[in-house]
C-alpha cells in the first residue's frame, strides 16, 4: 500500500463538474492499494496516518507536536491506482502492480472504515472510487510525506 500524504489548508474533489467532497484543514491522500496488500497493511497504514505529529502545538510554538487527532483536522482520500505504475521499459505505464477492482476497493473502503473509527465520519472524507476525478488542494508547509506499507 502506498500513500502520498499532503498537508492542506483546503483540499476538494470534483467528479463531472459537481464538487463531492471538501475539506477545510488536514491531509489530502492519494491511496493506491497494490496486489500483495493485506488487511494488516491497512490497519498499519491508517494508524500511522493518524499518528503521524505534523502539526505544530500552538500554544507552546513547538513545531511536530501534534498528530491528525490532536490538531482537529479533516481527511480527503483518494484511490489511486497509478501509484503503482512501472515505467521501466517503453513509453507506456504498466499497472499489473495495482490491485484489481473490486479486490482494491474493499481493502480502500476498510481503510476509510480505519480512519473514521478513530478520527469519526464527519472528518473523513473520500473521491468517488474508479471516476475520473479533478482534485484541487493548497498545500500547507509544504509537507508532502510517501507512506509505504514496504517500508
Amino acid at each position: 500500500m502506498r500513500i502520498v500524504l499532503q498537508k492542506v489548508s483546503q483540499a476538494s474533489v470534483t467528479v463531472d463538474s459537481q464538487i463531492i467532497s471538501n475539506i477545510k484543514h488536514g491531509y489530502m491522500l492519494l491511496v493506491g492499494i497494490s496486489i500483495d496488500d493485506t488487511i494488516e497493511d491497512i490497519k498499519k497504514l491508517s494508524n500511522k496516518v493518524l499518528t503521524l505529529r505534523l502539526y505544530d502545538d500552538n500554544e507552546n510554538s513547538a513545531m511536530w507536536k501534534q498528530n491528525i487527532q490532536e490538531a482537529q483536522g479533516e481527511i480527503l482520500s483518494v484511490s489511486q491506482f497509478t501509484l503503482y505504475a512501472r515505467t521501466k521499459k517503453g513509453t507506456k505505464p504498466d499497472f499489473h502492480l495495482a490491485q484489481k477492482g473490486h479486490i482494491a476497493q474493499d481493502l480502500y473502503n476498510e481503510f476509510l472504515l480505519q480512519l473514521r473509527g478513530k478520527l469519526g465520519d464527519d472528518k473523513v472524507q473520500d473521491g468517488k472510487f474508479g471516476a475520473m476525478m479533478s482534485c484541487a488542494l493548497t498545500n500547507e508547509g509544504p509537507v508532502t510525506i510517501i507512506l509505504d506499507s514496504n517500508n
